[in-house]
């Protein structure tokens, strides 16, 4: 048996304020992270490991039907997880972020689980008039009954029964039988409740929300004769029970010294060939007068968001946010395009907009011609809109680029009318072309701004004119959870990576303001589907990448996704947050592989050191000629 841990974190934690003066107005705001149902697992009960990097997995979604704006973000405290009749349960009490939620006052929320991965909203037990806290409940099976605990909010404690955790009855005023979880070792946990689970159900979970370790490395014997460039790879195994091909550099030497034309047995070893991508990635200075980062002092180059890397023609194109100018960095290897001389393909003119900028510029390239996607900003971020420029010619030929055009729905009109539309990304599926893009509703009420929450859309558009939509817009998710929610309401930076059948949109959450707080998280949808039908796309509901997700690097977000061009992998591109001195550096390039998982999900967090333990590196091949 194995045993599973619920809890949750204090949710107090807050950054130094003359770092981020934004949280002064939000003061706690981190509750919206820490306020949800974590767990961890443990083999003997008492010293816990746990899962998604000690971040949340159940969040309760959002009310944006309550008259507010930017809706009400909700939060989950004292999270008890139990076994019930059927499946599992999850009981607690949702909140406003810190603050009761008038709604469910008395009530204790539940979730229903088949397998302890995925979560639905089960309802609500009124247990009392005013506010309760610690809710806890246990499926007695003798009895065929719920048995529930509570406190009230004047430290009196109730039981009652329930069949079905519909309702409750019998109540009456009693001292807790059920009692929490003891210390569990997990840094910064309130504990919940602690179950006992079969050895199945923990491999399950820690396949999901374990990040996977490479434990050991199989070569293929082979028979000769062999040439050289056809010895094997090596098979690398994970702890989820995955595997990746890796190649390796076998000792060219030792295999020209084996006559394969007599019989025997020979061994030639080798070393398993790994690409190590510095964080943060060294990347060439602006050029003067263009508006951008020089560089910061130290061996940081400079800063960069959205970096956005394809290749085209054998040649390899890195793009970003920025200043006026549209800048293309250009290389013939993906390693130097990072530091390749920054060029400016193309300056926005004046007529745009004194203090003009560009957002997220990604290229796309539509039936062979190049595409760059972008955000104009005239002035104010609150007047930012997606335009597309064209190239007549040379990728890095700055007069083959036309002026840009904003994208304009069927009818004409710009895509937001009373608001802003940014990081538009393209792709095409089964010979149709989409684009996806963040979408926001900016109201003014007494001259006051108050932005709606930034929603991500997809529509359909003319291949030969991108700028164009020929479908209606259709909205496909909004930030719902709090950690998508923490400090801004924000979806943006939607790009996608196919593996298979799977259509996995890789989308950026969370803070804009606080750069350390970007998360990533992922839609999915199948070939096949009617991508125009919002029901088709599954957004899941805990995040894919965190500050917590690899030591150092703070803020993930806003990425591609590229071929590796000497394995083929899927790399990750992204922007991330260093520190120095407790201090954030501002984001900064950084890359890695993309490992799937042995149940078909994407790893963001793949390691050097845990794609390859050093001790597996050195190989032997076994040749054996008869």
């Amino acid at each position: 048996m194995a045993y599973l841990l619920s809890y949750m974190k204090k949710g107090e934690g807050i950054y130094p304020p003359e770092l981020y003066p934004q949280q002064k107005e939000q003061p706690g705001f981190l509750c919206d992270l820490e306020h949800s149902m974590h767990l961890a697992v443990s083999d003997d009960g008492k010293m816990f490991t746990p899962l998604k990097n000690n971040t949340g997995i159940l969040f309760p979604e959002c009310d944006l039907n309550d008259g507010v704006i930017k809706g009400t973000t909700k939060t989950l405290i004292d999270p008890f997880l139990l076994r019930g009749r059927e499946g599992f349960f999850v009981i607690g009490v949702r909140r406003n972020q810190n603050a009761p939620d008038p709604v469910s006052t008395g009530s204790a929320i539940l979730f229903y689980s088949k397998d302890l991965i995925e979560y639905e909203k089960f309802g609500f037990l009124k247990l009392s008039d005013t506010e309760i806290r610690r809710p806890r409940a246990i499926y007695e099976a003798l009895r065929g009954l719920y048995t529930v605990e509570w406190e009230t909010d004047d430290g009196s404690t109730f039981r009652a029964s329930s069949g079905q955790l519909k309702e409750v009855f019998d109540k009456t005023e009693a001292r807790r039988s059920i009692q929490a979880a003891d210390d569990c070792g997990v840094p910064g946990a309130i504990p919940g409740s602690k179950i006992e689970i079969t050895d199945e159900e923990c491999k399950r979970l820690k396949s999901w929300f374990l990040p996977p370790e490479n434990i050991s490395v199989n070569v293929a014997d082979v028979e000769g004769p062999v040439s050289f460039e056809d010895l094997p790879p090596a098979e690398c195994l994970y702890s989820d029970g995955s595997t990746h091909l890796k190649p390796v550099d076998w000792d060219r030497n030792s295999f020209e010294l084996i006559n394969q034309s007599v019989s025997g047995t020979y061994k030639i070893k080798g070393r398993i060939r790994t690409r190590h991508w510095p964080f943060p990635l060294e990347i060439s200075a602006v050029p003067s007068g263009t508006g951008g980062v020089q560089g910061l002092e130290g061996n940081v180059s400079g800063h960069m968001s959205d970096p956005c890397v394809i290749e085209y023609k054998g040649r390899y194109y890195l793009t970003s946010s920025g200043s006026t100018n549209i800048i293309i960095r250009a290389s013939d290897t993906l390693e130097g395009v990072f530091s390749a001389p920054a060029k400016v393909m193309y300056t926005v003119p004046e007529e745009f907009g004194k203090r003009v900028g560009t957002w997220a510029a990604e290229l796309h390239i539509i039936n062979d011609v190049p595409y760059l996607f972008t955000g104009i900003c005239p002035g104010e971020w609150t007047t930012v809109e997606a335009a597309v420029l064209r190239c007549n010619g040379d990728i890095e030929d700055p007069e083959a680029w036309e002026a840009p055009r904003f994208c304009v729905k069927p009818n004409g009109k710009i895509l937001t009318e009373g608001g802003i539309s940014l990081d538009m990304t393209e792709f095409e599926i089964n010979g149709v072309h989409y684009v996806m893009w963040s979408d926001r509703k900016i109201h003014e009420i007494d001259g006051k701004i108050y932005p709606a929450p930034a929603d991500i859309y997809i529509a359909i558009i003319d291949p030969d004119r991108p700028w164009q939509l020929i479908s209606e817009p259709q909205c496909i998710m909004r930030p719902v959870y709090g950690w998508d929610r923490c400090q801004t309401e924000v979806e943006e930076g939607p790009y996608l990576l196919r593996h298979g059948k799977d259509l996995w949109v890789c989308v950026s959450g969370s803070s804009t303001g606080m750069a350390d707080l970007y998360t990533l998280g992922f839609l999915r949808a199948r070939e096949g589907d009617d991508l125009m039908d919002p029901a088709v796309w599954k957004w899941y509901p805990w995040p894919f990448m965190t500050k917590e997700s690899v030591p150092g690097m703070f803020g993930p977000g806003h990425n591609c996704f590229i071929k590796d061009p000497d394995t083929g992998d899927d790399l990750i591109v992204f922007h991330a947050v260093p520190h120095k001195d407790g201090k954030p550096l501002g984001r900064m390039p950084a890359v890695r592989r993309v490992h799937w998982n042995s149940n078909g999900v994407p790893d963001l967090e793949m390691t050097e050191e845990r794609d390859l333990k050093e001790e597996f590196r050195e190989v032997e091949c076994v040749i054996t000629v008869r």
